[in-house]
């Protein structure tokens, strides 16, 4: 399996560019998994979603992105005239980037609890639910 060359060109914005060094520095480079020009397709494709993070929200670390940071991309999207299975291609993107993420803190959750979780975005007691259930939990022997 070859590794993926590819680097991060800045854009001058801050947030993004500490987000996408991080995605290539410890992710992109290390991802297996399917042909290098398939890996470099996803990779454009989840530049969208990281642009979308990086001016939404803001995370300090790639391992942060939550479900709730998905739900609202998922609701641009549909904003923006996607349709449908436009959008589940690219959560397809983004999960398969996302399992690739090391000590990620949380997991992706399944197509029906996003769309659900967009719907519901503006209740913040179930965003947190939603949050809290997707939690990663690591023991001491990193389980």
């Amino acid at each position: 399996m070859v590794a993926l060359q590819i680097e991060w060109k800045p854009t001058g914005d801050t947030t993004l560019d500490r987000l996408g060094g991080q995605f290539v520095d410890r992710v992109a480079k290390f991802a297996r998994g399917g042909s290098v020009q398939g890996r470099l397709e996803k990779f454009r494709r989840y530049r969208r979603f990281l642009v979308f993070v990086a001016e939404r929200f803001g995370p300090e670390d790639l391992r942060n992105i939550q479900p709730r940071h998905i739900a609202a991309y998922i609701r641009q999207r549909r904003q923006d005239g996607i349709g449908k299975k436009a959008i589940l291609n690219e959560l397809a993107v983004i999960r398969w980037w996302h399992r690739q993420i090391p000590w990620r803190r949380y997991e992706m959750p399944d197509n029906t609890v996003l769309f659900e979780l967009e719907e519901k975005l503006d209740e913040k007691a179930f965003c947190e639910e939603v949050k809290r259930r997707y939690r990663v939990r690591r023991g001491r022997r990193g389980v």
